[in-house]
């Protein structure tokens, strides 16, 4: 029985490794369903906008509002 898990877009090399196993089937191997969740346009920002105080990130954002089940950090 296969298992729905969704997870937050990757980025490009540090989620190297979940895309290269997605592309040779480990997830459905081991029964899972691997879905990457679209972040909304309004989770988008610049770079420009952050501080070291509160620096700008998109990760965890699906994760809070139940959209994914885990994010990469």
């Amino acid at each position: 029985m296969m298992k729905t898990l969704v997870i937050e877009p990757v980025s490009a090399f540090n989620g190297m490794d979940v895309l290269v196993a997605c592309d040779e089937g480990l997830f459905a191997a081991e029964g899972l369903d691997l879905r990457i969740a679209s972040r909304q346009p309004g989770d988008l920002r610049s770079a420009a906008e952050g501080t070291l105080e509160h620096p700008v990130t998109n990760q965890g954002r699906l994760l809070e509002r139940g959209e994914a089940h885990m994010f990469q950090g």
